[in-house]
């Protein structure tokens, strides 16, 4: 054996300090995967969401302010001529802004006691006019002034008659989220 002066000790005490070493490295690799575990993890699973349907805008009748005459040859000077005036609320949650305008059904209806024929105010463009200034109203907003700029025109052949005569249409609306 040695001839040493210090204790070796016995076998099983070293086979107990060893198993302590190993198996407290054990611990430390277990206790450091279940960390990176707890760091990394995931799930998957089904969710659900719903998108929203969106509410017509509510156009009512405006007061007109400008007034509309026999087109000129040369045209109107500006677009207060002809221009129809409503009102818009937005319903829906979230902010649009309208982009084109359609005038549908005209109805005229003359003064007291003259005549002025069907036709005699028609749509400036056929069709959805894209508006130059697109209008924006708020979530949720209230009935707000709205003017279309020349919307309308009186044709120049327009009979005396339509002096003085109440127009009415019907107007749609085009309106994307904002």
């Amino acid at each position: 054996m040695c001839a040493c002066t210090h204790n070796h000790g016995t076998p099983a005490r070293r086979t107990r300090k060893r198993v302590g070493v190993v198996l407290s490295t054990t611990v430390l690799l277990i206790g450091g995967g279940v960390a990176w575990a707890a760091w990394t993890t995931s799930g998957t699973g089904a969710a659900t969401a719903q998108a929203t349907t969106a509410d017509s805008l509510v156009v009512g009748p405006g007061t007109p302010v400008g007034t509309l005459y026999p087109k000129p040859a040369g045209g109107y000077g500006n677009g207060t001529v002809g221009a129809v005036h409503t009102t818009v609320a937005n319903p829906n949650a979230y902010p649009v802004r309208i982009t084109q305008a359609t005038v549908g059904a005209i109805t005229i209806t003359p003064a007291s006691g003259k005549t002025c024929a069907a036709g005699s105010v028609i749509a400036s463009t056929p069709g959805p006019m894209t508006l130059t200034t697109p209008i924006s109203l708020a979530a949720n907003s209230s009935p707000t002034a709205v003017d279309i700029p020349g919307a309308i025109e009186m044709i120049s052949s327009a009979e005396d008659g339509c002096q003085g005569a109440a127009i009415s249409l019907t107007l749609t609306l085009t309106a994307a989220s904002a």
